[in-house]
């Protein structure tokens, strides 16, 4: 999401402006016979999650528990069905690889220099993997952009994705995808330039009348929603928020606002305070989620249980403090969010 805007990362070195159009697999595991993966470990959860269904009818009555979201939320699978149903995924791909933004300081940023994933998006990324019995050294993480994620799901490419992924029944039904969560949840806001020699824009009711170029990310939730709310927008909308501060930051585009969540769009204030101001937040909430296949339900609940516990327990409001409270400010973490129930698919 930088411009010529340089972004730190956890090591401190500052990565080249440019991010590749299509990214690549970061780390080794990228050659992992994935199609041939998918098909033993759904051949496996389908023989466990039948034997579970038995499992539970022999049960009647006699007062046998399932497990918290296994039992729930995978399809039917119970107590050690569901493990063994897991081993056996897991013993399909011995790496996970996880979609994320590259290019979002605080949020989810990839040093080109010295080959480090940061932000709260990753530590959520690798707490989350942790979880599913996987260490970060099993971790691969695949740069994707706003536009392609779903895509990148779909072909199998990734297995999760973590990159400021807005939840909405819409991107479920069309993409056919699914989400757990909320893990966060983001306001909306306008990234200005700081010093504009012909519009004083100090609060997003300036960028409206003005009737200034707004800029964001292609099928971002604001690419319609813009429109809506009475703003003007160009012919055509980029694939990253990266692009779109670009053409803020040049003063011969005719782009003078950026529209994002206030969180992401942080990051770059912070990053080049000299030239661009964060406007306040507006109305709306963005929900992050987790997002996977439609048609993995064992995953699904491995998730769904493994971020219950992450929101849970310390973990969340450490990662909050270290990665986003220096973007937005607060000297307290916000309340978590309250993950919405997990719905067997």
């Amino acid at each position: 999401v930088t411009a010529a805007v340089p972004a730190a990362s956890s090591s401190g070195a500052v990565p080249s402006a440019a991010v590749p159009s299509e990214p690549s697999p970061v780390a080794s595991g990228g050659g992992r016979g994935r199609l041939a993966g998918w098909k033993v470990a759904a051949a496996a959860a389908c023989v466990v999650l039948l034997a579970g269904g038995g499992w539970l009818v022999s049960q009647g009555d006699s007062g046998g528990k399932q497990g918290d979201a296994s039992g729930q939320q995978g399809g039917g699978a119970a107590g050690g069905d569901a493990e063994q149903a897991w081993e056996q995924w897991k013993s399909a791909r011995k790496r996970l690889t996880i979609g994320a933004k590259e290019d979002q300081p605080g949020l989810s940023f990839y040093n080109k220099d010295t080959g480090v994933w940061s932000g709260f998006d990753v530590d959520i990324a690798y707490a989350l993997a942790g979880k599913l019995g996987y260490g970060k050294a099993q971790v691969d993480f695949y740069g994707v952009t706003t536009a392609n994620r779903a895509s990148k799901l779909k072909n199998g490419e990734v297995d999760l994705v973590v990159a400021s992924y807005s939840m909405t029944p819409e991107r479920e039904k069309r993409d056919g995808i699914s989400f757990v969560g909320p893990y966060y949840k983001a306001g909306s806001s306008l990234l200005v330039r700081k010093n504009s020699a012909k519009y004083d824009l100090g609060e997003a009711v300036d960028v409206k009348r003005n009737r200034v170029e707004v800029c964001t990310a292609r099928d971002s939730t604001y690419a319609d929603r813009l429109e809506e709310d009475g703003y003007t927008t160009g012919k055509w909308q980029p694939d990253t928020y990266k692009e779109c501060v670009e053409r803020l930051l040049d003063k011969r585009s005719s782009v003078y606002a950026v529209a994002s969540d206030d969180v992401l769009l942080a990051g770059y204030a912070q990053n080049d305070p000299a030239h661009l101001k964060l406007l306040p937040s507006g109305a709306g909430t963005e929900p992050y989620g987790v997002a996977m296949r439609k048609d993995d339900p064992l995953l699904k609940s491995k998730v769904c249980s493994g971020l219950r516990e992450i929101l849970a327990g310390k973990e969340w409001t450490e990662m909050y403090m270290k990665d986003l409270s220096p973007l937005t400010g607060r000297k307290t973490a916000p309340s978590r969010p309250e993950p919405r129930p997990c719905s067997a698919e």
